[in-house]
Order: structure tokens, then sequence, then C-alpha cells
């Protein structure tokens, strides 16, 4: 008499989802700086929270994607500062562009040393003139938004070729655009700042969003002023969506977690793996374009040297946290909501307790290496 073979005892939290860890520990640090703080759970301290953390937290969707094939970006916070003060440079070129080619033709007809803009710039004050755009600050920010996410696209397609067909390591491809984007960006504005020559309308997505009704930070006011749900935090709710359904519920997103499970069976499962590759370092791309796009109307300038400083860590620190696998195939959009959110809660609990800002990186260090150490498994390299 055969006997019946013994169904494996799995344990039950092998049947909870990935980022249930994470969330646990969201929780947690959310009931324990309440409890220290009880401004914390206002609601001008959350929405500030999650509209600081929005701009990481939209590039980190694109990371996702970018860890589970395998791979890795380290470009995505100096390609920030590039795309933002290009698009910046364009904003004010249409809106100054009387006054460039003035100055500059009077510059050139005194035969100075020094001209006021580059012969680029010049041209195109030229080109907005003569198609009637010149002063007008619309078209100067619907150009400048449209040119910061085609700058960020095109550079994910570069690295996705770099990749793909000049078959460079991701490591070494986003390291030297990490160099490249950041050099480029400082030497455009000679070590300085763009800053927006907008009156309103750049600044106007960056800092606006819609009024909660009932609400009012400033009672003793004249005029009352709403709580504001901002348009960085509605976009990244919007992009989290997006990003899930294409992660869980498309093609595309099941070649991707395919890719990283198993590159070769991959292909000799008819997945045009290069294609993939070269699609998802576009959309990382792209969403760092988004968030260029929000950050720099945010500060309605752009730093050279500062702005998208250290974001690869962080974008990595919540991608991570979240329960993605540095080595690919594993992965979820809602774990790395949740990982940005705890380190935006980290850090909010950090500047109440008053601890050292030249002290935080080396608490996200950490939290990036026990989040890797929990992810392990006994026999399992990761």
């Amino acid at each position: 008499m055969s006997e019946t073979p013994a169904i494996p005892d799995r344990k039950w939290t092998a049947l909870l989802p990935s980022w249930t860890g994470a969330l646990a520990a969201l929780v947690l640090l959310v009931v324990v700086t309440t409890a220290m703080n009880r401004t914390f759970i206002s609601g001008e301290n959350i929405f500030n929270i999650l509209r600081q953390w929005s701009f990481v937290g939209i590039i980190a969707l694109g990371m996702t994607f970018v860890i589970i094939l395998g791979g890795i970006d380290l470009s995505v916070g100096s390609l920030v500062a590039f795309a933002g003060g290009v698009g910046v440079l364009m904003l004010n070129t249409v809106l100054e562009a009387p006054k460039l080619i003035a100055e500059y033709d009077a510059a050139v007809q005194a035969a100075a040393t020094h001209l006021p803009c580059s012969g680029f710039r010049y041209a195109l004050a030229k080109l907005f003139t003569s198609l009637g755009m010149a002063g007008s600050e619309g078209a100067a920010v619907a150009l400048a938004f449209l040119l910061i996410v085609l700058v960020a696209s095109l550079s994910g397609l570069l690295t996705g070729t770099l990749i793909t067909k000049g078959r460079l390591a991701p490591f070494i491809a986003t390291l030297g655009g990490l160099a490249a984007y950041r050099s480029l960006s400082l030497a455009i504005a000679d070590g300085g700042e763009y800053r927006s020559a907008s009156a309103g309308a750049f600044k106007a997505i960056g800092t606006g969003g819609i009024p909660i009704p009932g609400t009012n930070l400033a009672p003793n006011a004249a005029v009352p002023v709403p709580l504001l749900i901002p348009w960085p935090v509605l976009v990244f709710i919007l992009l989290a969506v997006l990003a899930h359904i294409l992660l869980t519920r498309t093609r595309f997103g099941r070649y991707v977690v395919a890719v990283g499970c198993n590159e070769r069976a991959a292909v000799y499962s008819a997945v045009n793996v290069n294609r993939i590759k070269l699609l998802t370092y576009v959309l990382t791309g792209f969403l760092v374009g988004v968030a260029a796009l929000l950050l720099s109307s945010r500060m309605n300038s752009v730093s050279s040297s500062g702005t998208g400083l250290f974001y690869e860590l962080d974008v990595i620190a919540a991608v991570v946290i979240g329960g993605t696998s540095m080595s690919g195939g594993k992965g979820t959009v809602i774990g790395t909501v949740i990982g940005v959110l705890i380190l935006g809660v980290v850090g909010n609990m950090l500047n109440m307790l008053q601890v050292s800002p030249y002290l935080q990186g080396l608490v996200k260090g950490l939290i990036i290496i026990a989040a890797v150490l929990v992810q392990r498994r006994p026999g399992k390299e990761e």
C-alpha cells in the first residue's frame, strides 16, 4: 500500500507579501515618533514629509524596475540637476530673448571680449523671437517642462544603449553618467545655480496643490490658509499606481521579472532581453525627468552642485528597504512606496531629535545594510 506524499510544512510567514516586514517597521516608526513628539502626526507635518520625499519616490519607482531587472542606475541624482538646469536655461532664454539679442549684438559691435551669452543661446533667442514666442511665460514654461522630461528620457535611452549595444555593465555605464551629468551641470552654470526668471507660472506646480476643505493653518489671519495636498504628492501617488499596474498586470512587467530571475532562460523563452533593458532605462529616465520638473518648479531654481546630490543613495535605499532583491527577479512597487515613507519618517524623526545632519547619512547606510541582511535566507546567497 503506497503512502500518501507528505505535504511540505510551509510557515505562515511565507504566505505574506514581501513588503509586510517593511510595513510593520513603518507602523512601529510612526507610533514611536508620535509618542516622542505629538506634532509629528499633524496634517501639516505629514504632507510636508510626503512632499519632501515625493521627488525621491518618483525616481525610486523607476529604480524598482531597474533593480528587479538585475541592473542599477547611479546617475539619477546628477541627471536631476542636469535636466532641471537645462530646462530652466530654456525657460530664461525664451523669457529674456529680446534682452539677450540686444546685449549680444551690442557686444559684437563693440568687439567685446566677453559675450553676454553663448552663440547657441543667441541663436535660440532669435528663433523664439521669429516664432513670436519671446517673452511669453506660458510658452517658456511649457518648453522648459517638455525639455526637462525629454533630456532625462534621452539620457535613459543612452544608458540603455550603452548597456545593451555597448555591452557595458550597468554599474560602469551609470557611474560614468553620474560624473558626466554633474560635470555638465556645473560647467554650463559655471558652478552656480540656474534661477528661473518666471514670475510665478513655473513654480506653480511645485508649490501648489489641492486645498482640503475645512482646514486653516492660520486661524488668526484675515484670510484662511487651507492645508494643501501638494501636486508632487498627487503625481507620486498616480505614478505609483500606474507603475504597480505596469509591473504586475502587463507583459512588459512579467518580462522584467523574467530577465531579472534568469536572463538566459528569458532568451530561450523568446523574450527580447535587450529591448526590455532599453525600455526599462528609458522608463527610469522619464521618471527622473518628472522628478526634476517638480523639484525645479518647487525650488524655482536648480543648484548645479547641490540639486539631486546623493539621490541615488536615497532611491536605492527606498527600493531595498521595500524588499526588492539586489540580485534581481523580485520586488514590488508597494514595497518601494513603503520604503520611501520609512526614509521620510526616519529623516523627520532625526530632525525632531536634533541629530546632526552630518550623521543622518550614517543612519541611512545602516538601514540599507539591515534591509539587505533581513532579505537573506539561510543557505541562500544574495
